[in-house]
């Protein structure tokens, strides 16, 4: 089809209009190629086999009686891609017409360039004879005040880049600039530069053909320009997945994703020089593998296959070696190239602007707009959109003068801002009429220097969490460092002691036992940095945590930052919480700082509709559910049943029922063999974790406060939305009832009194409540001057209060070098007197030994031998030394010098001075013949299996110590009489399994309490165990559950 009708102001142009599938865009196109005010000589069309109206849509324009625009029309298989088609075109068109123009003007179906769009192109190339490829300001296809594309670059990794953090405003760009690429959609080529190249690479039918195609323009020699007055909208299509890429249909196609990872990684190999193609391969090759295992980490399964199915292309399709031989030129294209440092600069900027952005949106949420700032106005296009004319115009180095060299002081830039604005509440009175396409309201911020500064060094969570680390530092200055110790808080170990003592089976504590260990050291085992580094970081920075963890919690609500900020500041100082730390109650600690997010996330998923990601939110909050109940089960028990209470009040789908369920279930299995714990000592629910220590309750005075205000918020602006707030407020007095009624300590529960009391106020701040008395001036005043006066109070007795305390940066009590060496290399126990009394074998006493579950008979024994230690004389010494003895005690360690005397006195050569222990107490080493094992002689054997006491002489018959590690022992005894037992220095539980030259025997109890191996008259090999088959499978299964929580809880680009 053609037309003989000629044409009017055109310029020596050929327009290639490549088309597929594309009616809903193209009649847009066609009449912004009609309305060019310079027209291209001859335009043809190319349709590469479209299903839709497209054939309909070029043939009415072709045949239209009023003027032609296109001089043809072209059709192609369906699979012919975008640089075959323009191949065909220009064939066609140097065979009917011999020379259809020095340039070629390149159009996609869903491209409108605006009408002096191929004059400012044709401008700029007269402007630099040099230029070869020229390119337009790609404008967004809705709002075309948005910059999608401005020039062509690649990195390393082959990811194609545009210098645009996401999408700014048009008038950021003025000046043309070099580039090593433009996009194909209104790319100007010179006829002869196509020829000379080979025009774009068919090897690549879509995608990065553009982008290949400047790199060898460059690498020729020729100028590559993006001219921004030259502006044209585009759509996108194949990049949003409005329509499918038929050209590219073999894998890794038709994913967009493979097509365009494939193409991109090609493009950098066939151009890159020899060296870094040779280590590029391989490492491109080692980094899509790296990524797909990391989109499958993210359930971004699609974005696996196709970093898989671009490694794949590489190696079998991408014809490398062919490519780089077809590749002339040698131009240095390195200024052009994005380098690490200008990915990472460009990444700090997109940050900063990401920042920005986020708070203009929250503060248009709340109905305010940054106008008093004359740059961060509502800004129309007419008021933003200027052109540069002149000098200005030129590109980039065209000029004479000085450069302006990028980096902090670079010019400042313009991004949009959404604006959502709440209920009736507009920029301006009067509509603005607009000239193009509009998207939704939005805001234009300019983003420079200052701006950053003061959104991000002054934002109100920036300086909550510096002066509350300030006042944190100040007020712990003593006790800084990482070894702390002290009141409710046992020295914490080493990584690998934290993890062994969870995963063993067997706890040498209280003469032994095999209760599971506490979830808590599990927590603090994975904590980057070490369980040291993470319990000094709870503590030393709970106040700007928890302030911090107040202010994410309350984004949701319709508060101004700085109103939340300084309630979040109150929660942070919260009198129990300092009295907490200071006494080392890493329990409090851990409620104080993650109650507000966990009961947050609560709130989030009982409200989440059905086009939230439900299943990511229900997993992390899954997962701050089971951190608190590992150090405070009372928490787990209040976050439960709040929950519940909220989904019974709250109606929903099947998919919040399935959130409820994870939020119920999912800690509990996280939380194995634990709960099983709690569940067979109750008691252990209101006492929280920690070492038995005794105090006074906190300041009750000062926590009014919290109470005084959530009142008077909910006399003055009473809502709706204060309702999650009281019902917290129930929960908490609640469990503070229960604590009270067993006397225990009652942080944890006003804890989850003042989040409560906190989120009432913040429901009486939110923007749209009703004022009433609260909107008087004086009133506001006096609230203002009160809450300042009472944030003040509670920063000054919070540093008063941590100044006290018995926690210190002492590492805790410990013995002599020497006296640690040994017990690690016997595996003898230690005898700690006093209140309360502890026995640990191999080392002192650490954190969650005193949250483990003694045997039965054990409290009862130690409070016997303290008290016989303590107290008793004669006789009870010496016997009570005996049995500490047998149950293979080596050191007891005495609370005062006159307690020491006392067993001096009393046990005579049975004990001996050892060197005292760090805090001055004094230390008794025992004489006694005993080890972690004893064989006990036939006589021996018989007084112990029947209720008799151990031998209180030195050197007495029968007894042969025997070193064996325990719970697994294996040792082999040599003959002997009938009768003989081989005693271990373990408490006899459930469990343990004993066999002798491999048959199973029975456990006899030697002492009372100790485990007992009865043995033969001949030699014999004995093994000891402590069964793991029911533990090692609630283990498997924690481990399965946290998994599963982890990988769901990532956030992932689905919704609903």
């Amino acid at each position: 089809m053609t037309s003989p009708h000629p044409r009017l102001r055109t310029a020596p142009v050929l327009c290639v209009l490549v088309c597929h599938d594309g009616d809903q865009w193209l009649s847009t196109a066609l009449s912004a190629l009609r309305r060019q005010r310079i027209r291209p000589r001859h335009v043809i069309a190319v349709d590469t086999g479209s299903h839709d109206r497209t054939a309909t849509v070029l043939a009415q324009a072709g045949l239209a009686e009023a003027e032609d625009l296109l001089d043809g029309v072209l059709t192609a298989p369906r699979g012919t891609g975008f640089g075959t088609a323009v191949r065909l075109a220009v064939e066609h068109a140097v065979e009917r017409w011999g020379d259809p123009g020095k340039w070629l003007w390149l159009l996609h179906d869903d491209s409108a360039p605006e009408p002096d769009c191929l004059a400012a192109l044709l401008t700029a190339a007269e402007v630099s004879p040099s230029a070869a490829v020229l390119g337009p300001l790609c404008l967004d296809w809705v709002d075309s005040r948005l910059v999608v594309e401005a020039g062509l670059s690649t990195d390393s990794s082959g990811h194609r880049q545009t210098g645009l953090s996401s999408a700014e405003h048009s008038a950021s760009f003025q000046q043309s600039t070099e580039v090593l690429a433009v996009s194909s959609a209104g790319s100007l080529i010179r006829r002869e530069v196509w020829h000379e190249l080979g025009g774009y690479d068919e090897a690549m039918p879509l995608l990065r053909d553009d982008l290949d195609f400047g790199w060898r323009a460059n690498r020729s020699g020729h100028l590559v320009l993006c001219v921004p007055v030259a502006r044209m909208r585009h759509a996108r299509a194949a990049t949003k997945g409005a329509r499918r890429l038929d050209a590219a249909m073999a894998r890794p196609g038709p994913s967009f994703r493979g097509v365009d990872r494939a193409h991109g990684m090609r493009t950098f190999l066939v151009n890159t020089s020899g060296f870094s193609f040779l280590i590029g391969l391989p490492r491109l090759l080692f980094l899509s593998l790296l990524r797909a295992l990391g989109f499958l980490l993210l359930r971004r399964f699609a974005d696996a296959h196709a970093e898989v199915g671009a490694a794949r292309y590489l190696l079998t399709r991408g014809r490398l070696f062919e490519g780089r031989r077809a590749r002339r030129g040698s131009a240095v294209v390195r200024g052009l190239f994005t380098s690490r440092l200008t990915r990472f600069r460009n990444a700090v900027r997109a940050g900063a602007t990401f920042l920005i952005r986020r708070r203009v949106e929250a503060d248009a949420a709340l109905g305010r707009l940054p106008a008093s700032d004359a740059r961060s106005a509502w800004l129309e296009p007419s008021e933003v959109d200027t052109r540069p004319v002149g000098p200005s115009a030129l590109p980039a180095g065209a000029a004479r003068g000085r450069p302006r060299v990028a980096g902090l002081r670079r010019p400042p830039i313009v991004v949009p801002v959404d604006a959502a604005w709440p209920g009736a509440l507009r920029p301006s009175p009067r509509p603005r009429p607009s000239p193009g396409p509009r998207g939704p309201d939005m805001v234009f911020v300019e983003v420079d220097q200052s701006r950053v500064l003061r959104s991000l060094l002054l934002a109100p969570p920036v300086l909550l969490v510096l002066s509350l680390s300030v006042v944190a530092v100040i007020a712990n200055w003593a006790r800084l460092g990482l070894d702390l110790a002290g009141g409710r808080l046992l020295p914490v170990g080493s990584l690998g002691s934290v993890w062994s003592a969870y995963l063993a089976s067997w706890h040498p504590v209280f003469g032994g036992t095999a209760a599971p260990a506490p979830a808590a050291l599990a927590v603090l085992g994975l904590i980057p940095g070490g369980p040291s580094f993470a319990v000094a970081m709870l503590l030393l920075g709970d106040i700007p945590l928890a302030a911090l963890s107040a202010y994410i919690a309350s984004r949701g609500m319709r508060v101004r930052r700085s109103v939340r900020a300084v309630v979040a500041a109150f929660y942070g100082l919260l009198p129990v919480a300092t009295t907490a730390v200071s006494e080392g109650r890493l329990d409090v600690v851990v409620v104080h700082i993650v109650t507000p997010v966990v009961f947050a996330g609560v709130y989030a998923v009982l409200r989440a509709s059905s086009t939230h990601a439900w299943l990511p939110m229900a997993s992390g909050t899954a997962l701050g559910v089971a951190v608190l109940g590992a150090f405070s089960p009372l928490t787990h028990v209040v976050t439960i049943v709040g929950a519940l209470a909220g989904f019974i009040a709250v109606s929903g789908g099947a998919r919040r029922i399935a959130a409820l369920f994870a939020i119920v279930l999912l800690p509990m299995a996280l939380l194995l063999p634990w709960p099983a714990v709690l569940l067979q000592h109750p008691e252990m629910v209101l006492n929280g974790l920690g070492a038995t220590f005794s105090s006074p309750p906190p300041n009750l005075i000062v926590c009014s406060v919290f109470v005084a205000a959530a009142f008077a918020a909910a006399v003055l602006r009473p809502n709706a939305s204060m309702l999650p707030g009281l019902l917290v407020i129930v929960l908490a007095i609640a469990a503070l009832a229960a604590v009270a009624a067993v006397k225990a300590w009652p942080g944890t529960p006003l804890v989850i009194l003042a989040w409560g009391l906190v989120c009432v106020v913040l429901a009486g701040c939110q923007r749209g409540v009703a004022p009433g008395i609260a909107g008087q001036a004086r009133v506001r005043r006096a609230v203002y001057l009160v809450g300042v006066v009472t944030l003040v109070s509670l920063g000054v007795a919070g540093l008063l209060d941590l100044r006290g305390g018995p926690l210190k940066a002492d590492g805790g009590v410990r013995l002599s070098s020497s006296l640690t060496a040994e017990l690690e290399r016997t595996g003898r126990s230690v005898l700690i007197l006093g209140s309360p009394v502890r026995q640990v074998a191999g080392r002192m006493p650490a954190f969650g030994d005193d949250d483990l579950v003694p045997t039965v008979s054990s409290p009862a024994r130690l409070r016997r031998w303290n008290s016989s230690l303590l107290d008793g004389a004669g006789p009870v010494v010496t016997l009570a030394l005996a049995q500490a003895a047998s149950s293979g005690v080596s050191f007891l360690v005495l609370p005062s010098e006159e307690a020491a005397a006392r067993v001096r006195a009393a046990g005579g050569e049975l004990v001996s001075v050892a060197p005292a222990a760090s805090d001055g107490r004094p230390v008794l080493r025992l004489r006694l013949a005993a080890d972690t094992g004893v064989l006990l002689g036939p006589d021996l054997a018989r007084r112990a299996r029947t209720g008799g006491e151990p031998p209180v002489e030195l050197a007495a018959a029968g007894v042969a110590p025997v070193n064996v590690s325990l719970p697994e022992v294996a040792v082999r005894v040599s003959a002997g009489g009938d009768g003989r037992v081989l005693v271990l220095a373990a408490e006899d539980e459930p469990g343990w399994v004993v066999s002798v030259d491999g048959v199973q025997v029975p456990v006899v109890r030697a002492w009372g309490h100790l485990v007992g191996v009865p043995l033969p008259g001949d030699a014999a090999e004995v093994r000891v165990e402590m069964s793991t088959t029911l533990r090692d499978f609630l283990l498997l299964a924690q481990a399965a559950a946290a998994l599963f929580t982890v990988l769901t809880a990532i956030p992932s680009r689905r919704r609903g």
